[in-house]
């Protein structure tokens, strides 16, 4: 007698055979889906990213903006502290009238400082101050050794070998001078100061005042008032 053996074979189910079986994958539809969802995180984070670098930017450009701003504010108050009631005579004959060499305007101001800014060992400065369109902020400077008037305004302190750009930002400055003749005055703020009408007197304050302007064009202004130091000898 023939005997048949009938036998079969199968793979055992497991937990993971059945889902390797049975799982369909991703359709086109959720690759594109899931790509688009990922480059959108990606610009957005990207975009985050650039913003917050851009601000970081701009803080550190105000940051260095104001510290120009307080610089110049602070080399203002200490060379204009510093006037020194330097005598000077009208001319080399004429002799007979003294005044301080102090001469004041709404847009510039001319005076002697024991401050400089050109690091010599020693000595008074005659010092000019004023802005100029394109440059900024501008400085001349020069040892004072002359006596009269006449000597004092045959020195160039506009010149390229004794001025300076003390800040670009600046676009314009304006000057004030307050007058007091007498202790119970009241006193006045005047636009200019002549020093041969003044009787060897000095300002009391200067007032300052300056307009500065970034690089997006944001104009700030700056108002000081600056006494003058003065000590009669």
């Amino acid at each position: 007698m023939e005997i048949k053996h009938n036998l079969r074979f199968s793979l055992p189910l497991t937990r993971h055979t059945i889902l390797f079986c049975g799982s369909p994958g991703f359709t086109l539809i959720e690759m594109i889906l899931a790509i688009t969802i990922f480059s959108m995180v990606i610009a957005i984070i990207f975009s985050s990213f650039r913003l917050g670098l851009g601000a970081w930017e701009k803080g550190e450009k105000d940051i260095e903006f104001f510290q120009r701003v307080r610089a110049v504010s602070d080399l203002l108050s200490r060379q204009i502290r510093s006037t020194y009631p330097y005598e000077i005579t009208p001319g080399t004959f004429d002799t007979h009238k003294r005044f301080y060499a102090f001469f004041g305007k709404s847009d510039s101001l001319k005076f002697v400082s024991y401050a400089n800014l050109q690091k010599r060992s020693g000595g008074l400065s005659l010092v000019e101050i004023w802005a100029d369109d394109g440059k900024g902020l501008m400085q001349g400077e020069n040892a004072a050794l002359v006596s009269n008037l006449s000597d004092l305004d045959d020195i160039a302190l506009r010149d390229e070998d004794r001025s300076l750009v003390i800040c670009p930002d600046v676009e314009k400055i304006e000057f004030r001078y307050f007058d007091r003749k007498k202790k119970d005055d009241e006193g006045d703020w005047l636009e200019r100061w002549d020093p041969k009408d003044k009787k060897k007197r000095l300002p009391l304050f200067v007032e300052i005042k300056l307009v500065f302007k970034d690089k997006n064009d944001e104009e700030l202004k700056e108002r000081l008032i600056v006494p003058i130091m003065f000590f009669k000898m």
